[in-house]
């Protein structure tokens, strides 16, 4: 028997608020008379505002707690970015659903009536960015610019441009394509998407993650039914790669899974943070092989790194 009621925990910003309620009506098309209680818990990330991510040296800043509340018996399913999750979470919880994938994309923000196009920004720009993997391809394209750290939510980034503080700000344009109509700030910036050429996305950015626990069987059985193949195979595709390259918050790693029909193609790039050589490795497969695609271009990045290094 399906559940009748479900806590759902969630982090208290709005974008993850948003983030909720998305995943609550995708699971509620397939499973409309499902009841759902939504409870806030507060992330080390959300309570560590000074310090940029890379340099908090805490694993799983903003999913740590969140996914605890489920463990603990305080909700029954945790919703998260899926980017904000580890290579590995705890071993008693699955990711179980994922609603269809937004814009994986990076975007360059700037206030309304400004250009947004990274490459006519003027020399000495000041980017805001809180990201190691954005700071590292950004310099890559464009040295000149000052790349400067910023914290704080997406609606507090948004803030703190209008006001002056930066001439642009670097975010994932999913989070601001589900805040718009919610935060008035967003239509108050325009922006321009940067190619994963450029700045190769986050492992999962753009995709919705729902965890609930393994032991768990007919919650578990009930978001697998919900969830959207495509983007769930692009998710074990770039978690698997995330998980046998290594890395974190310090590393400038990118990545982008993208599932057509019966193929599934896979760019990954690096950047050496000593030598800031940049490595790429493109290959595809079929789906049902997400897991053993993301390994391998974890491989062949790893051995093209080696194989420079040892020169």
């Amino acid at each position: 028997m399906y559940p009748r009621r479900v806590i759902v925990a969630s982090r208290p910003s709005k974008l993850s608020l948003v983030q909720t309620e998305i995943a609550i009506r995708w699971i509620r098309k397939t499973f409309p008379d499902i009841e759902f209680e939504i409870r806030t818990f507060k992330s080390t990330g959300d309570r560590v505002l000074d310090k940029p991510l890379y340099m908090i040296g805490v694993k799983g800043i903003f999913e740590k707690e969140i996914n605890q509340a489920v463990l603990r018996g305080d909700a029954d399913i945790a919703v998260h970015s899926l980017k904000d999750l580890p290579a590995s979470i705890d071993s008693r919880l699955e990711l179980a659903c994922c609603p269809p994938r937004d814009s994986p994309y990076d975007v360059v923000v700037v206030r309304r009536g400004e250009c947004a196009d990274i490459y006519k920004l003027r020399p000495g720009s000041r980017i805001g960015t809180s990201s190691m993997r954005r700071r590292m391809f950004l310099r890559k394209i464009r040295s000149d610019l000052e790349i400067v750290d910023i914290r704080g939510n997406v609606d507090t980034r948004l803030r703190k441009l209008l006001a002056g503080q930066y001439d642009a700000v670097i975010l994932a344009e999913c989070g601001i394509v589900r805040l718009r109509g919610i935060v008035p700030e967003v239509d108050e910036v325009e922006y321009e998407r940067l190619k994963e050429t450029e700045v190769p996305p986050a492992p999962g950015q753009g995709i919705i993650a729902v965890v609930c626990r393994k032991d768990d069987h007919d919650l578990l059985k009930m978001l697998r039914e919900a969830s959207h193949r495509e983007t769930m195979i692009e998710a074990i595709c770039e978690r698997s790669f995330l998980k046998n390259f290594g890395g974190g918050c310090h590393t400038a790693l990118g990545c982008l899974a993208t599932c057509l029909r019966d193929r599934l193609k896979m760019y990954t790039a690096y950047i050496d943070n000593k030598t800031m050589r940049t490595y790429v490795v493109e290959l595809e497969d079929s789906p049902e092989r997400a897991d053993e695609l993301g390994r391998r271009c974890a491989e062949e990045l790893k051995r093209l790194v080696e194989s420079v290094r040892e020169i």
